[in-house]
């Protein structure tokens, strides 16, 4: 009797991958660009036991994360590890418990809250450009990856929490990069030693896990004892009620929504704001065009949330470093039953990967896809584009619900930095994607401030 052939999408043998595991590792974006240029829309890989198909067609990407969303799950190893950070929050979580707790979250991202936006994030942000004073007077580089991650911090602590992270801001984005290197750590090492040994690595996650569950219970705890609950996410997650028994949500059930929004809340959008800086420098011409955009429409008073729509070109630079840099730069799903993708069979348990890194450098879709080209994203250029082939914030029913919170939040930055300084490369400086959680430059961002209002 003849074996059964399954048929699969073409993809490189273990033979063929086994010398390349190294460099795999250092450089997994690399990997995934050349899988979707040598292989195409749909690779196979196996891995071990587990049927491994890295998905690179936005029609596919559509049919998993929209059309067939419910025959995929988060039950992977990417979600599966965030969980020992975050709990099952929004961001982990699946069925009907994500469902209820996103209609839950919701009102927290309602229009008019994005709207009053401006009275957290332009604050937060003049407080940051005053203390930039120093090191542009001195010409001492600081770190914009470190100073976008304290910022972002204290911006999502104040709108969805109402607290004032601007003392706890440094400690607090330590103890979150930490946890999430951590993780990163044991992904990409195959042999490592088990959480619970007292290893100085382990050591040091469990001390950052501690850090960030005393902050999130001390808040929780202190808003309880509160006569007001409040009407932020926070006060919306304490009165929530389970709709079948009645009771309230739990302490960790609270925690795990709070610290997914935190972490998750923060970390995109100061990796996004980095990597914009980052691509200014190296583009002045495009660097002077946005100012010219925002002296024009802000001059030198404080921006709004109401100028947002008078500047189009803030919004399509940080969209192409979104396209260029997105933070979430891989998604996972496993599938649940068996499906099909491009005529092959996806067996039942399959992880699914789509890269969005790699996806938005595809030059079937992307007309000289490293160049770093903003009109890119101007309305006549986005009609008939191919929604699902730009998907920095996911896609379907689990886009990332702060899209528009971080879309806010950045062009407010963009125009607040760009108003008083100009931000250029240290000399010293060697940039390099690190592929961990989320996109960061592997040495931090140092750069100099010169002071535009001179």
């Amino acid at each position: 009797m003849k074996p059964v052939t399954v048929r699969r999408p073409p993809g490189p043998s273990l033979r063929e991958l086994l010398p390349r595991i190294q460099k795999i590792q250092q450089d997994a974006l690399g990997f995934l660009v050349d899988l979707s240029a040598t292989y195409g829309d749909l690779t196979y890989l196996a891995v071990g036991s587990l049927p491994v198909y890295i998905v690179s067609h936005p029609d596919c990407v559509k049919h998993i994360l929209q059309d067939q969303n419910r025959r995929y799950s988060k039950d992977t190893i990417q979600y599966n590890a965030l969980a020992t950070i975050t709990g099952r929050g929004l961001l982990t979580s699946d069925g009907a418990f994500w469902l209820r707790q996103r209609r839950l979250a919701q009102p927290a991202f309602s229009r008019p809250r994005m709207l009053a936006l401006d009275q957290i994030v332009v604050p937060a942000a003049e407080s940051m450009l005053d203390r930039w004073a120093g090191p542009a007077r001195s010409a001492a580089p600081i770190d914009v990856d470190g100073e976008m991650m304290r910022l972002a911090l204290e911006v999502v602590g104040k709108a969805l929490f109402s607290i004032d992270l601007s003392r706890e801001a440094e400690r607090l984005t330590a103890a979150v990069l930490t946890a999430l290197d951590h993780i990163i750590y044991r992904a990409r090492n195959v042999i490592v030693p088990p959480d619970f040994l007292p290893t100085p690595r382990n050591l040091r996650f469990k001390h950052a896990l501690r850090t960030l569950d005393q902050a999130v219970y001390q808040l929780i705890a202190d808003r309880r004892q509160s006569s007001r609950l409040g009407e932020d996410l926070l006060g919306m997650l304490l009165q929530a009620c389970d709709e079948e028994t009645g009771q309230p949500m739990t302490d960790l059930q609270v925690r795990d929504e709070i610290s997914t929004m935190l972490i998750a809340g923060h970390e995109t959008v100061a990796s996004a704001l980095t990597w914009t800086w980052y691509l200014l420098a190296q583009h002045p011409a495009a660097r002077a065009r946005l100012r010219e955009e925002v002296l024009a429409v802000v001059g030198e008073r404080q921006p709004t949330s109401a100028d947002l729509s008078a500047l189009p070109y803030t919004a399509q630079v940080f969209s192409e470093a979104l396209r260029l840099y997105p933070p979430a730069w891989a998604i996972t799903r496993r599938a649940v039953e068996a499906d099909e993708l491009m005529g092959y069979p996806i067996p039942a348990g399959a992880l699914v990967i789509m890269s969005p890194y790699a996806i938005h450098r595809r030059p079937d879709f992307w007309t000289d896809p490293q160049a770093f080209r903003p009109e890119r994203f101007s309305p006549e250029n986005e009609t008939g584009r191919h929604r699902f082939s730009y998907i920095p914030f996911g896609g379907g029913p689990r886009l990332c619900i702060g899209s528009h919170f971080a879309a806010v939040e950045a062009h407010l930055i963009m125009a607040m930095v760009t108003q008083r300084y100009q931000l250029e490369l240290a000399p010293e400086a060697d940039v390099q994607v690190d592929a961990l959680v989320t996109l960061r430059p592997r040495s931090g961002m140092p750069m100099l401030l010169r002071s535009d209002t001179e």
